[in-house]
């Protein structure tokens, strides 16, 4: 099945397969950046002409590191804290729950009556781009476990994080 991975460890095609994935997330991470810059966008331009009570107080963040993509909801207020002369923002992260989506009541709860279209409609670009990095972090997992029970049958060496010689799961 895997001719050329017989005469020694050389890249195969779950490892391209990997690069490839790994090189989606990063374009899906530039892609939930944009519709959040398109909510910034909104969020700024809408809060410049209102009194403070009425100004939005909800905003999205993408993150990503190491490999990995997380897009999330914050809604903040400030804080005055006992002698203090000005009071501060704090954000309190939203917690998202099961799935790739946001629940609607989550975010509209703390949304103003203006900005719960926007927020609406810009949470269901972000969990299209949630469920797609999903399965994209599936298949490397896949393409990965692979790629080590593979070596571990043949019993060839490949190389880890690290630069250590694994044969067959154990540090050689």
């Amino acid at each position: 099945m895997f001719p050329e991975r017989q005469k020694g460890w050389e890249m195969t095609k779950f490892d391209s397969m990997i690069i490839e994935c790994e090189e989606r997330i990063k374009e899906l991470a530039g892609d939930a950046q944009e519709v959040a810059n398109e909510h910034w966008r909104f969020h700024y331009r809408e809060n410049a002409g209102r009194p403070p009570r009425e100004k939005g107080r909800l905003n999205v963040w993408v993150r990503a590191r190491k490999g990995g993509l997380e897009i999330s909801w914050t809604h903040f207020r400030f804080v005055k804290h006992a002698g203090a002369v000005s009071s501060r923002p704090k954000s309190i992260h939203i917690t998202k729950g099961r799935g790739n989506k946001y629940r609607a009541h989550s975010l509209t709860v703390r949304a103003k009556d203006w900005e719960i279209d926007q927020v609406l409609e810009t949470e269901e670009k972000l969990a299209e781009i949630r469920a797609e990095y999903a399965s994209v972090r599936k298949i490397i997992t896949y393409a990965k476990e692979v790629n080590k029970k593979a070596a571990k049958r043949l019993g060839q060496p490949r190389k880890e994080s690290g630069n250590q010689e694994v044969l067959g799961g154990e540090v050689a």
